[in-house]
């Protein structure tokens, strides 16, 4: 995986006025949930890794859990902000060749073969988390990276997104 992907590590403390900060709970099963992120403003402190469209975020914290998802390109269009910040507890997987499409990932790291592998390797008691080492060195299968795969998967997570953007907005007037 690590000729495809790279893992970013950069982080920066997000502006009071970040209006979505993703913790390891907005990453389920491959969808991106938006609006369970509470009060947007509640004055944040500590640094966040930065995500871009493109990226795909993978939760190293108690991986049986499923925490994994793509950003779709124009999410941060979509929702009026410049970049994603996301909880340290969350690798970011951004693709080596500009402009290439990684969704199909998510389906690989949902795998049950995946699944399985992070599971036997997840180390520590109470909060098990995976190493990126152990992302970045698995080999990843052919049909997981194919053009029509990434392209459906990006499609489906970039209209699960606009949903929940619409829904906000009614939600507010």
């Amino acid at each position: 995986m690590s000729e495809i992907v790279q893992s970013v590590t950069k982080t920066q403390v997000p502006p009071e006025d970040a209006r979505f900060v993703l913790d390891t709970g907005n990453a389920r099963e491959g969808l991106l949930d938006i609006t369970i992120l509470g009060d947007p403003v509640s004055g944040r402190t500590s640094a966040k890794k930065v995500a871009r469209d493109g990226d795909v975020i993978v939760s190293r914290l108690r991986p049986y859990l499923r925490q994994v998802t793509f950003i779709p390109p124009g999410t941060c269009d979509l929702l009026g902000i410049d970049k994603l910040y996301c909880s340290t507890e969350f690798f970011v997987l951004r693709a080596r060749e500009e402009g290439r499409n990684i969704a199909g990932l998510v389906a690989w790291l949902l795998s049950e073969p995946i699944q399985d592998m992070l599971a036997a390797a997840a180390t520590g008691g109470h909060h098990p988390r995976i190493s990126a080492d152990l992302l970045l060195s698995s080999p990843v299968e052919e049909r997981y990276l194919g053009v029509e795969t990434s392209e459906k998967i990006a499609a489906v997570l970039r209209r699960h997104i606009e949903g929940q953007r619409d829904l906000l907005v009614l939600l507010r007037h």
